[in-house]
């Protein structure tokens, strides 16, 4: 069994480092990700950035390119796909939020933290900042889909998330869509709080399908 130090170890906070930077959308379709460049920039030898590599080839969210990868650009269609995919499954988190909610499973701070959340949102979107608007609206997802505790739900959507970034941040460059997404996320706090399960599951692919929409005309 491998351990988790040394080499092993450097790779793990690579690798985390790298999924990082792809759920802040920070790295673009096309990109190129060398291996020197990387162990000069993050202080560490190239055998662990050739591992981390590696997974996150695994992950599909980078394919072989000359001396290096590439970040991985997904077609219309598998954008499409994607994004089918991520309602369902959001909305599924939604839903099961809800569920815990009404039977009272769901402590306060929890409500408070997704409140919090969602305002972060609208304050990024007010400042003007689509980078930072963008990572706020990450982690709001990210904040009701924690809620039920299924580890194989959050890894299956974490997975999404990383893939799709990208398009996050080109959505929250449109202005009214920016300011329709604030009030789609209150409608998804509101019935999470509310304990409505169906309202909530409806307003999660709602939300996501809207998002598909906006994506749809910007690249067509």
């Amino acid at each position: 069994m491998r351990t988790r130090d040394g080499a092993s170890s450097s790779a793990d906070e690579v690798y985390t480092t790298l999924r990082g930077r792809f759920a802040n959308g920070d790295l673009a379709p096309g990109e190129r990700l060398t291996e020197a460049a990387l162990a000069q920039e993050l202080g560490v030898s190239r055998t662990p950035v050739r591992e981390a590599l590696g997974r996150l080839q695994t992950d599909g969210l980078v394919v072989p390119a000359a001396r290096g990868v590439a970040v991985a650009a997904l077609s219309s269609d598998e954008i499409e796909h994607i994004y089918e995919l991520r309602a369902t499954l959001e909305g599924l988190a939604a839903a099961h939020a809800a569920r815990q909610q009404a039977a009272g499973l769901v402590a306060p701070a929890v409500i408070r933290d997704l409140q919090d959340a969602a305002d972060e949102v609208a304050q990024a979107v007010d400042d003007g900042d689509t980078k930072r608007s963008a990572r706020a609206n990450m982690a709001f997802h990210r904040a009701f889909a924690d809620i039920p505790k299924n580890p194989f739900l959050e890894d299956a959507l974490h997975r999404i998330w990383d893939r799709i970034a990208v398009s996050t941040v080109s959505n929250l460059s449109d202005g009214d869509w920016a300011k329709t997404v604030l009030s789609q996320h209150q409608d998804i706090c509101r019935a999470i709080v509310a304990g409505d399960e169906k309202a909530a599951r409806d307003a999660a692919e709602d939300h996501i399908r809207a998002a598909m929409r906006i994506y749809r005309a910007a690249h067509t």
